[in-house]
């Protein structure tokens, strides 16, 4: 929705209702089409039930419904049907590989060729060449190579055009590597599994650079053991046991197979986000920042980073959706970046709040700061009933010089985290299926994920995560296909 609404001086403020996932670069793309300062839209975040990719785009609609707006001087609302949707949004995953592995006889990785041919649909979209890239820069994976060589060709046809999909060129790259390293595997005579250990980067070999670059950033692996998660994920998921199943079940009508993949993908891009961190009216503490909620519980991530902060319970924190009108910048979420840099923002932001507290405090109950402590709703002096609460530390900031310089009242601290090396988070997936070659119907029998996530700050969502990412990968593979017949 966009709609127009009257302000100081009597300008009109342009409002978009229903940004997700990178309010401020959208604001920053539609206000130099509108020929406007970024200052006079507003973009505001809804809840939306998952990002993916699809939702991280600059659409022709995202200008065109504003256009409309101005034009018009009314609201204007748009709403698209499913086909509509399925017709307009990124389509994605159509790439062609033409790829070769050289090794010596004894299964030690040489070198790796692909050439790599990317639909990219009727035009290139905002995102431009980043999935062809992404794939190319990452399709060495987690093992060593002499050499390694990939051309990339990004066409045009007259299909939807194509942008990012849940890890756009991550997931491509995986599959076209992993599949020749299999097809050797069987040619050798060597278990695909032996095959692949053999050829792992080390431990000892981190910081480890593979010689490939993506949006001008080198591809050096920060850190891992590729080794034992391989061995961790085939233990879990009873690697020798499954192939016994594998070979014991074999009839006219079915087939087994056991199967692995590993992988390398980057975490943590983008390079900086921006948080606030203040206290409300009522002395609550509201996080602000340019992370986007795309329904993966960063909210609930970044409470919990800032109530540890600040020394609160979580239930007493507020996170707020993204409103371009008192969030002043920020990036978004993609990438798997929104905890590592919105929470490090978060973090930043939070303990420059805690200081300014407790300082407050400690000028208006005439003590030391590191005396007092946070206790919900107010300060107090350790072993002492003296306190403060918060809501009269607001109201003495409200009042003081600070809101003769024009800034905003209260309590409240800002922080950019910025960084400029990206991480790259690594694992293993095992899959046992039964297949009817009658039916072509497919039956998992087994699925086991090994995946070195770093520091958790909430295990349950990053089990989420990956529960999700197998069901959303699990359902591309076999039952998701967007068909054109041969005219495109």
């Amino acid at each position: 929705d966009f709609c127009l609404s009257r302000g100081l001086g009597d300008v009109y403020k342009r409002q978009v209702w229903g940004a997700a996932k990178i309010p401020h670069i959208n604001r920053r793309i539609l206000a130099s089409m509108l020929g406007r300062a970024e200052e006079t839209i507003r973009l505001i975040e809804l809840s939306v039930g998952g990002g993916f990719g699809a939702r991280g785009e600059f659409y022709p609609e995202d200008y065109l419904i504003p256009w409309c707006a101005i034009a018009l001087r009314r609201t204007v609302a748009w709403t698209e049907d499913r086909e509509e949707h399925l017709r307009s949004t990124n389509h994605s995953r159509e790439q062609t590989h033409r790829i070769a592995l050289a090794l010596r006889s004894d299964g030690t990785f040489l070198a790796l060729r692909d050439d790599l041919v990317n639909d990219t649909g009727a035009y290139v979209r905002t995102h431009a060449s980043v999935v062809p890239a992404m794939t190319a820069a990452l399709l060495p994976g987690p093992y060593r190579w002499s050499g390694y060589r990939c051309r990339v060709r990004h066409v045009v046809t007259n299909k939807t055009p194509a942008g990012t999909y849940r890890a756009p060129g991550r997931y491509e790259a995986t599959l076209a590597r992993e599949r020749i390293i299999d097809i050797a595997a069987h040619r050798l005579g060597v278990d695909p599994s032996e095959l692949r250990r053999r050829n792992l980067v080390s431990a000892a070999d981190m910081p480890y650079a593979t010689g490939t670059h993506t949006d001008g950033h080198p591809i050096v692996y920060d850190s891992g053991d590729y080794e034992l998660m391989l061995d961790r994920a085939l233990e879990r998921f009873d690697y020798e046991a499954m192939c016994r199943w594998r070979d014991e079940g074999d009839d006219q009508t079915r087939r087994r197979g056991v199967g692995l993949a590993m992988f390398v993908e980057k975490s943590g891009i983008g390079g900086w986000e921006y948080a606030r961190v203040g206290l409300s009216s009522t002395g609550r503490p509201v996080v602000r920042t340019g992370t986007a909620s795309l329904g993966q519980g960063v909210q609930t991530v970044l409470a919990q980073i800032c109530a540890e902060h600040l020394g609160l319970p979580y239930e007493d924190i507020w996170v707020e959706h993204v409103d371009t009108a008192k969030v002043p910048d920020g990036m978004g979420s993609f990438g798997s970046r929104a905890t590592s840099l919105g929470g490090a923002a978060v973090s930043r932001a939070a303990g420059g709040l805690r200081e300014r507290i407790l300082d407050a405090a400690a000028r208006r109950l005439e003590v030391a700061p590191e005396d007092l402590e946070i206790a919900r709703d107010r300060v107090v002096v350790r072993g002492t009933s003296a306190a403060v609460m918060l809501v009269e530390l607001v109201q003495d900031a409200r009042a003081a010089t600070a809101l003769a310089r024009g800034e905003e009242p209260g309590l409240a601290c800002e922080a950019y985290f910025e960084v400029e090396d990206m991480s790259f988070p690594y694992g293993v997936h095992c899959a046992a299926v039964e297949v009817d070659i009658e039916t072509g119907g497919v039956r998992v029998e087994r699925y086991a994920v090994g995946y070195d996530v770093g520091r958790a700050v909430n295990p349950m969502l990053v089990e989420g995560q990956i529960v999700g990412g197998v069901a959303q990968g699990v359902g591309g593979a076999l039952l998701e296909h967007l068909a054109y017949d041969r005219h495109g």
